[in-house]
C-alpha cells in the first residue's frame, strides 16, 4: 500500500532541534535534535523514526510474535531469524516511499554534483541509547561514506543490529528488560573529517569532574572507536583549559589536533556539559570549516 502523506510525515523527522522524543527518534537522534537546538553545529539530516521500523517489523515473518511474546529475543534461533528476514529486506513500500523524498532533498541541501557526489552516515538510533539508565555505546550499527542508493540496506542493518547477540548480551547483564524495543535510524552528511575525537567531561578512569579526556585520531572516528587505531590521549584542566597530561597515540604526523582546534573543543565540550546539565560524553568531527557535533549523551557509568 502506498504511504500517504500524513503517514510519510510520521516516518520522517529532521533534526532541527524541534522534537527531541526519544520514543519517536530514539536516543541518538534526540540528542541531536536537542544539540540543534541549543545551537550547536551538527550535520545536517533526518531520522526514520520509529513508525518505520513498526512498519517493516509488521511484514517480518514472526515481526507479530515479537510484539506480543518479547521473550523471544531469549531463543537464539528466534531471534537468528527476525535478523535474518530483517536483512534480507526489502524496505516495506511504505517505507521506501517515506525514504525516497527526504534523501533527495538532503542532496539538494549538500549541492551535491558529478564532482561532489553525496556521502552520508547512516546511524542507529534506539529508544534504550544514550539514557541515565544505559548507554549501548557502540552496541550498534554505524555506517559511513555511502551513496544515497545504499542507504536502505543500511538502514536495514542497523535496525537488525537491534537484536545482535552483543546487544541482547548488554540488556542481560544490566538486568535490562529482554523486549523488542524499537530503532529510529539518523541519516546525516558525512563530515569529511580531518581529525576525530571522543570526549568526556567527567573523566572516566578517574572520575575527576575537574578534568576533560579527549582521544583524537586523523580522519574518521570510526577507525578510534573500534579500536583500529591508538588515538591521542589528552587530559586537560577545566578551570584555566591547560594539558596537563598527552599520550601520544599510534597514528603518523604529530598530535592529530593543533592548538587552536583543541581550545575550540575544549569549549564546546564545556558549552555542552552545560546545556545538558551534566557530565557528558561527545563525539566530534574537525572539517575545514570547523567542529561538528556527532553525539553528545550523559555519562551513565560512575
Amino acid at each position: 500500500m502506498p504511504a500517504t502523506t500524513e503517514t510519510a510525515d510520521a516516518m520522517i523527522e529532521w533534526l532541527e532541534g524541534r522534537h527531541p522524543e526519544v520514543a519517536r527518534i530514539g536516543g541518538k537522534g534526540a540528542s541531536l535534535a536537542r544539540l540543534a537546538g541549543f545551537g550547536f553545529r551538527i550535520p545536517p539530516g533526518f531520522c526514520l523514526t520509529t513508525d518505520a521500523f513498526a512498519a517493516q517489523l509488521a511484514t517480518l515473518p514472526g515481526g507479530d510474535r515479537l510484539t506480543t511474546d518479547p521473550t523471544v529475543l531469549a531463543e537464539t534461533g528466534s531471534r537468528a531469524e527476525l535478523v535474518r528476514a530483517m536483512l534480507a529486506g526489502p524496505l516495506a513500500p511504505a517505507v521506501a516511499t517515506a525514504l525516497a523524498g527526504p534523501l533527495a532533498r538532503l542532496a539538494g541541501q549538500l549541492g551535491a554534483d558529478a564532482a561532489h557526489p553525496v556521502r552520508l552516515a547512516v546511524r542507529s538510533s534506539g529508544v534504550a541509547e544514550d539514557g541515565t539508565a544505559a548507554s549501548f555505546a557502540g552496541l550498534h550499527d554505524t555506517e559511513l561514506d555511502l551513496a544515497p542508493d545504499d542507504v536502505a540496506p543500511a538502514v536495514l542493518r542497523c535496525w537488525a543490529s537491534l537484536w545482535s547477540d552483543r546487544a541482547i548480551g548488554y540488556r542481560t547483564r544490566r538486568g535490562l528488560a529482554l523486549d523488542g524495543g524499537a530503532m529510529a535510524v539518523v541519516v546525516q552528511a558525512l563530515v569529511p573529517a580531518i581529525a576525530a575525537a571522543v570526549a568526556f567531561t567527567r573523566h572516566p578512569v578517574t572520575g575527576r569532574t575537574d578534568q576533560i579526556l579527549v582521544n583524537a585520531a586523523p580522519g574518521l572516528g570510526e577507525a578510534m572507536v573500534s579500536g583500529l587505531v591508538t588515538p591521542d590521549t589528552i587530559v586537560i584542566d577545566k578551570a584555566d583549559r591547560t594539558v596537563v597530561d598527552f599520550i601520544a597515540g599510534d597514528h603518523e604526523g604529530g598530535p592529530a589536533l593543533a592548538e587552536d582546534a583543541l581550545a575550540e573543543l575544549i569549549g564546546l565540550c564545556l558549552d555542552a556539559e552545560g546545556a545538558f546539565g551534566a557530565a557528558v560524553d561527545i563525539e566530534a568531527a574537525l572539517a575545514t570549516d570547523g567542529w561538528y557535533l556527532l553525539q553528545a549523551r550523559p555519562i551513565t557509568t560512575p
